[in-house]
């Protein structure tokens, strides 16, 4: 099992990734916060189920991502969708890409982030959003061919 100082470096390794998947699922920065300090607690307390190291990037993303639902369902439940505002998308990448990717689906825009921007194999988010392979690749191969399209419209009405 982890010791303390083991597990607080590959947290802080993993901090940047883990914030950029809450702000795939979570509107405020608050509920982006809860989700990063939930999933640091989850992960302390049940580090002795990681049985290999190497895993720990795609275990503490499978915590997040799991918190992020659990808050979004809480959220959802108490704030009518009309008055929440936008769901941001992460930071990498110009303006355009970010509009495009919030148009997507949830479905299709995550395993997007996680694969390109966060560089996690299909496999590794197959395991993360506890889906199968095939499922992965056509939701990645479904997001794809709508920002294409988008791009290809945004492109011809310039």
């Amino acid at each position: 099992m982890m010791d303390e100082r083991q597990f607080t470096r590959m947290l802080l390794e993993s901090e940047q990734m883990l914030y950029r998947i809450a702000c795939t699922f979570l509107r405020s920065e608050a509920d982006r916060q809860d989700a990063m300090q939930e999933t640091a607690m989850k992960a302390w307390k049940n580090r002795a189920g990681l049985r290999e190291e190497r895993y720990f990037r795609t275990w503490i993303s499978r915590i997040m991502v799991n918190e992020c639902h659990n808050l979004y369902r809480n959220y959802s439940r108490c704030v009518p969708t009309d008055t929440m505002p936008d769901r941001p998308v992460p930071e990498n990448g110009d303006e355009e890409m970010r509009m495009l990717l919030e148009g997507l689906p949830e479905k299709q825009r995550v395993p997007l982030v996680l694969h390109y921007l966060e560089g996690f194999s299909l496999e590794e988010i197959a395991k993360i959003q506890h889906v199968t392979l095939p499922l992965v690749k056509y939701r990645m191969r479904q997001a794809r061919k709508a920002l294409r399209v988008e791009w290809n419209g945004k492109e011809e009405s310039k």
